[in-house]
């Protein structure tokens, strides 16, 4: 007798699973893009209008002229003018030293990396050709 009504005892369990299933679906939260994935990160980040006055020599005085100053040149390097950057940058040890790339040494020293937008800005302004704007 069992037997006879486990086929719809099991019908039944698999259609609430189903719908148990479905309902789950209904109220997750999923990104279909990058664009969704990043949108708050994509609005913040304005890499347009990359300038070295604007937004280059800014980063380098907050994040790195404590040590590559005018008054302390850790290794020997200084960041605050344009052409002794433009040196770094031609180089590849700007970009290799905020990426934190093997063969460089990781920048900020004792530091969390920069923020990727930053990374972002500073590579486009190499990618340009470094100028003084």
């Amino acid at each position: 007798m069992f037997s006879r009504h486990m086929p719809r005892v099991a019908g039944v369990a698999v259609r609430l699973a189903l719908a148990a299933g479905a309902g789950l679906g209904l109220s997750s939260c999923a990104y279909q893009n990058e664009q969704e994935l990043f949108a708050s990160e994509q609005l913040t980040c304005d890499t347009v209008s990359v300038t070295y006055r604007g937004t280059i020599a800014p980063l380098l005085a907050q994040h790195c002229q404590r040590c590559h100053g005018p008054t302390r040149a850790e290794s020997g390097v200084v960041v605050t003018a344009h052409h002794d950057v433009q040196t770094l940058g031609r180089t590849g040890q700007l970009l290799g030293v905020i990426q934190h790339k093997p063969g460089y040494p990781a920048m900020p020293d004792g530091g969390p990396m920069l923020a990727p937008c930053d990374i972002n800005k500073v590579k486009i302004w190499v990618r340009a050709g470094m100028p003084d704007n």
